[in-house]
């Protein structure tokens, strides 16, 4: 009688363990892990959801767009959602406050996963007409990415964040 109390138990806390685990790794992930596949959306520095700046008016469903610096970033990205190990096509636009395109930055991307530790994964792009900026990188596996947006214009460096899931 007492193995049998003892191995219900050992069950019973290995259980509560796994669940506590479970728990523990949900929480970890942040409320911008709550992101679905697909669903590119721009962030905060802490992963807070952005809203949509109302100069873009309706966006398609691969492109976010967010205000920063006089400027407005918008990233689109190609094949929607994206997967894991293919190519991913990127498009970012820039224009200023009176809705010109700006051509004269620099653009390079920081893709990474805020939930884990990666190796660097920088994407450079290359300028194309009316303020436009494209690159082709690679998501290495699923869940959910964080892109850096990296903005220099002459001695000005600035940022934006986006978040998809895979």
């Amino acid at each position: 009688m007492a193995k049998k109390i003892f191995f219900v138990s050992l069950g019973l806390i290995i259980l509560a363990g796994g669940i506590f685990i479970m728990m523990r790794r949900s929480h970890m992930m942040g409320a911008s892990s709550q992101t679905a596949t697909g669903g590119l959306i721009a962030v905060s520095a802490n992963g807070d959801k952005l809203p949509v700046p109302a100069s873009t008016g309706s966006l398609p469903e691969n492109t976010a767009a967010q205000e920063t610096g006089g400027m407005l970033v918008t990233l689109g990205i190609d094949p929607y959602p994206p997967s894991g190990g293919g190519p991913t096509n990127f498009v970012v636009s820039l224009a200023d406050a009176s809705g010109q395109p700006v051509s004269d930055a620099t653009i390079g991307l920081d893709l990474t996963m805020p939930s884990m530790w990666m190796p660097p994964n920088q994407v450079d792009m290359k300028s194309g007409a009316a303020g436009k900026y494209q690159a082709s990188g690679y998501f290495t596996m699923r869940g959910l990415w964080r892109i850096e947006v990296i903005i220099t214009r002459g001695s000005q460096k600035q940022s934006v964040l986006f978040d998809v899931g895979l």
